[in-house]
């Protein structure tokens, strides 16, 4: 059967068990980065907004270096683009255990770590596309699981590690895990089911003619980046994007802190970050699942409404359980909304240049690095984080809206 290997089980399926380890070792990357914020202000003297500060040069990196992975991705596949991932990942964690000035933690963190988790996500999320034509969203949910499970794992663990510890160890600890258990996982990556004699899983049922939502175009037009950039489509998602990592970030940065000002134990407070990240495993499996039927369209409204009124709940959160509340719905609805923006760009930009483009898109990292200095200056000027979740709740009602209007662009009607 078109698309099967020889063992009756579609490489595909392999790619996103290994796609799904990967991201889950490079989560503790920026899940983890939360859980030791406050300790780093507290033995070394930083304000938030200094430590904060090195997340958003993570994410700045991250962004910038996006583009350039998934360009060579497209040239060079995934195996080396990970392996170069996971290297620099391991090599940001352990220096990090070594930091005693800001720059350090800046160079540390900010671009070691940052540059390497661009060259894991960029190239996986960029690879699953060109392997499956249905199930697509499932595929992509699967793998994106990862992210979150990472965290569900990493941010108690490094928690339990730096009161067993102490946090300059815990780094080495979770840098020798990333480069241990993530490396021998590169090697079963390959960009396209040509490289296995295989064809996308679920090609068959394009050739006979059958339609996906959202009028997508998928597998049977291919925008180049420069058609991509022109169209509104991929500048709706860059707005829709760069609104989600301005508000994910902010809380995966800062939840311990806010929830610690308001008496929540440390271990509770960082069990709050894995909490979320276990949700978020939930929602890319759930909304991928879902998208697949009813579109991706409805479920960027879905997601980001409720993430919106989430936002809105933290603002009276004083109790464990409505912590623990928020962390299950916001993880949920954020989980989702990253799986569908790939999901979304190979429907309706083609997934033949969808590394270059998807690389692009990923910009709206930028998003990221604002998010969490927004945060942090303003709760250091203002002794609250009010203001910061109020402007949250605010950008995500904004890309609610926006996602009622994106579709998918018209072939020969390029702006």
């Amino acid at each position: 059967m078109i698309g099967k290997s020889r063992t009756g089980v579609f490489y595909g399926w392999v790619i996103v068990a290994a796609g799904c380890v990967i991201l889950s070792l490079g989560a503790g990357c920026q899940f983890t980065f939360g859980v030791f914020l406050t300790e780093l202000c507290h033995d070394l003297g930083w304000t938030r907004t200094m430590v904060s500060g090195a997340f958003s040069l993570f994410m700045v990196v991250h962004a910038l270096t996006y583009s350039v992975a998934g360009r060579l991705n497209d040239r060079y596949g995934p195996r080396l683009m990970v392996m170069i991932s996971i290297i620099a990942m391991a090599v940001g964690f352990s220096l990090m255990s070594t930091i005693n000035a800001l720059w350090q933690l800046y160079v540390s963190y900010g671009i070691f770590a940052g540059a390497g988790m661009s060259f894991s996500y960029a190239p996986i999320t960029s690879t699953i596309p060109r392997w499956f034509t249905a199930k697509r969203g499932l595929a992509l949910g699967i793998t994106l699981t990862g992210i979150g499970m990472g965290a569900l794992i990493s941010a108690p663990l490094a928690q339990y590690l730096i009161s067993h510890f102490g946090w300059r160890t815990s780094y080495l600890i979770i840098a020798a895990l990333i480069f241990v258990i993530a490396l021998p996982f590169s090697h079963l990556l390959r960009l396209s089911p040509s490289e296995k004699g295989l064809l996308p899983y679920g090609i068959e049922k394009i050739e006979a003619g059958s339609k996906q939502r959202d009028n997508s175009p998928s597998s049977t037009v291919d925008f180049t980046l420069k058609q991509a950039i022109k169209t509104k489509t991929l500048w709706f998602l860059f707005a829709m994007y760069i609104f989600l990592y301005l508000v994910a970030k902010m809380v995966w940065v800062h939840l311990k802190a806010y929830a610690t000002d308001v008496g929540i134990t440390p271990m509770v407070a960082a069990t709050l970050i894995g909490l979320t990240g276990g949700f978020n495993a939930v929602g890319t499996i759930a909304i991928g699942s879902i998208s697949d039927k009813i579109g991706r369209k409805a479920c960027f409204f879905i997601c980001f409404l409720l993430m919106a009124v989430m936002m809105l709940w933290l603002l009276k959160a004083s109790q464990a359980w409505q912590f623990y509340l928020f962390a299950a719905f916001f993880g949920f609805g954020c989980g989702g909304s990253y799986m569908l923006f790939p999901a979304a760009t190979g429907d309706w930009l083609g997934t033949k240049f969808l590394g270059s483009i998807f690389g692009v898109l990923l910009l709206a990292a930028l998003g990221g690095a604002i998010g969490p200095l927004l945060a942090g200056y303003i709760f250091d000027t203002r002794g609250s984080y009010e203001l910061a979740i109020i402007i949250a709740a605010a950008v995500l009602f904004i890309a609610m809206s926006l996602s009622l209007i994106i579709k998918a662009p018209e072939t020969n009607k390029l702006i």
